[in-house]
């Protein structure tokens, strides 16, 4: 063999091994992933309900929260119904004084907001 013959048998093109790798677009996907859950800043509020949380609507509509909540901090773990409202920061979350009390809280405190399907 020639050297010119083992030069071309090393050779690989590139296009066919390039075929291999899917292109960006196709990696990503066409939809946002929600989000499940998020860390929030959780405040008193004596005018809110008990068993109840107000969430930014912006937060409401990006996690698809239908209904209910559930606020997780130390192992702890309350459901909440929600209730969207404007105006309020995305990671502000406004609770019942009693409620964070059970949960062991203080104002202003960070938790995990999880979506309950």
């Amino acid at each position: 063999m020639s050297k010119q013959d083992e030069d071309n048998e090393k050779k690989v093109d590139i296009k066919s091994l390039v075929n291999v790798i899917p292109p960006a677009s196709a990696l990503k996907s066409g939809e946002r992933a929600t989000i499940r859950e998020k860390r929030v800043k959780i405040k008193k509020k004596p005018e809110v309900e008990k068993g109840t949380i107000i969430i930014s609507i912006k937060l409401y509509n990006e996690m698809k929260i239908k209904s209910k909540a559930e606020i997780s901090v130390k192992g702890k773990r309350m459901e909440f119904q929600t209730i969207p409202q404007d105006g309020l920061q995305e990671i502000e979350v406004w609770a019942n004084p009693e409620d964070m009390i059970k949960l062991g809280l203080e104002d202003n405190s960070t938790v995990t907001l999880r979506v309950i399907q």
